[in-house]
């Protein structure tokens, strides 16, 4: 119980630094329970689940992930690393498609990003080349 306290000690510090959360915030975020979710939210840039918190907006759920993204990560790693990878936006995408959005995020590409043309890549039926191409021209509109 001590343990899980400190974690949460550490959480709410954290949370009080990011520019727009305010004492009443950080506390009921803290407060929903399990932090894994919310660490593997902040990681994923999943600012939808962040606007679930009370007085947590869009901009704020923005402000939040930019500030402690990679930040928390350490305190629950072996946790996280098991949600990402059975999250990854890659997961039963064609060879092609794959290798070109792993390509992307190697490049630094964001979830974000690769999420908002992944549809329209995957109508397409191309080689990994044309698929990064394709996502460039993309993310360039």
């Amino acid at each position: 119980m001590v343990f899980r306290r400190q974690k949460s000690a550490i959480y709410l510090k954290k949370l009080l630094g990011v520019s727009g959360i305010g004492p009443k915030s950080a506390l009921a975020i803290i407060a929903a329970g399990d932090p894994v979710p919310l660490i593997s939210a902040i990681e994923a840039e999943d600012d939808v689940y962040l606007t679930k918190f009370p007085s947590v907006g869009k901009k704020t759920a923005r402000q939040i992930i930019l500030d402690l993204k990679g930040k928390l990560a350490d305190v629950a790693a072996d946790q996280i690393t098991v949600q990402k990878a059975t999250k990854d936006i890659s997961d039963g995408l064609p060879p092609a498609l794959e290798e070109a959005v792993l390509a992307l995020e190697a490049l630094g590409y964001s979830t974000r990003e690769l999420k908002k043309v992944l549809p329209k890549l995957e109508k397409e039926v191309l080689t990994s080349n044309d698929y990064i191409k394709l996502a460039l021209q993309l993310m360039t509109k």
